[in-house]
């Protein structure tokens, strides 16, 4: 999915710039002017660096900002600067399980039950999730998550048991203090947020970009995305 949206932003003439990141928000008379950009660490990635060609504090102009970053949506210089969302890291923990040649699938639908989900797909893998961890940034996979997950599964489909082990990781779902997005302006005028979705982001998606493009062309969020907005964590702390 990620793919298929990078190609249509650039059929539609959008510029995906690599091998940087966001260091802090440029303001003007009281509103947004761009983000200021310096590249990422040569060490770890210097092909996408070279690609870049960026130079550190580069400002990148901007009528309006978007943070889409999911759980560092309030990391570094967006968390003091931008007054950003108090968006905190979620760990998530999931296997990939594969049935075996000669067996069959363990479930035809998705199966949720309150401490796991799991999802078959038509080419025999199983995906088995998801840990909820209050870890911090934290991704290794454990060998209590991995334990916990084949445990909920085998009580409601013990033939999960049966099935092959075939890969472990970790992810980081944005969640903030009441677990519901927050979507829309913040404290900075034309400085825009879509994170905070939790566990719900993919489901969300489409949504949230409707009410996005919504809010930069008539200026408002169309319902029920007004009641999300980031202005509501703000007001709890003057308050």
């Amino acid at each position: 999915m990620v793919r298929a949206l990078a190609t249509a932003f650039r059929a539609a003439g959008g510029e995906i710039r690599t091998g940087c990141e966001v260091i802090g928000i440029d303001t003007a008379a009281g509103r947004v002017a761009g983000v200021e950009i310096a590249p990422v660490d040569v060490e770890h990635d210097p092909d996408q660096l070279r690609v870049a060609g960026l130079d550190a504090g580069e400002v990148v102009p901007a009528h309006a900002v978007l943070v889409a970053a999911g759980a560092w949506s309030a990391e570094g210089g967006l968390a003091t600067d931008a007054g950003a969302p108090p968006v905190r890291p979620v760990k998530g923990q999931l296997l990939e399980l594969r049935v075996r040649r000669g067996h069959r699938l363990p479930a035809r639908h998705i199966v949720r039950t309150p401490r796991c989900y799991l999802v078959t797909r038509p080419d025999g893998r199983v995906v088995l999730g998801a840990t909820q961890e209050e870890q911090g940034f934290d991704t290794a996979v454990t060998a209590e998550g991995v334990h916990r997950l084949l445990e909920a599964a085998w009580e409601v489909l013990p033939d999960a048991g049966e099935l092959e082990l075939v890969a472990a990781r970790a992810g980081l779902r944005p969640g903030t203090p009441d677990n519901a997005p927050a979507v829309g302006e913040g404290d900075v005028e034309g400085l825009l947020w879509a994170t905070g979705h939790y566990r719900n982001g993919v489901m969300l998606a489409p949504s949230t970009g409707r009410a996005i493009a919504a809010l930069l062309v008539d200026g408002e969020l169309p319902e029920p995305w007004a009641a999300f907005t980031p202005r509501r964590f703000l007001e709890e702390v003057r308050v």
